[in-house]
């Protein structure tokens, strides 16, 4: 059960290729996806770009409560 004071978040993950014997990766929001993809091409590096299978439920950053 979710309650309003939480959404849910879609994550991907991002694999820098060819940064290594073992390739980075990391884990960003929907909102992120862009920014990763135009550092990679600014440094120029591949990536790969996968929908992670569950979206997350994040906090809202409201307070309840607050007056």
């Amino acid at each position: 059960m979710t309650s309003r004071s939480q959404r849910v978040v879609q994550l991907y993950e991002i694999t820098y290729l060819e940064t290594g014997p073992e390739p980075e990766v990391r884990t960003v929001e929907a909102c992120e996806v862009a920014a990763a993809i135009e550092y990679a091409g600014e440094h120029g590096m591949q990536v790969r770009v996968r929908p992670c299978r569950r979206p997350v439920a994040k906090p809202s950053t409201k307070e309840e409560g607050a007056s």
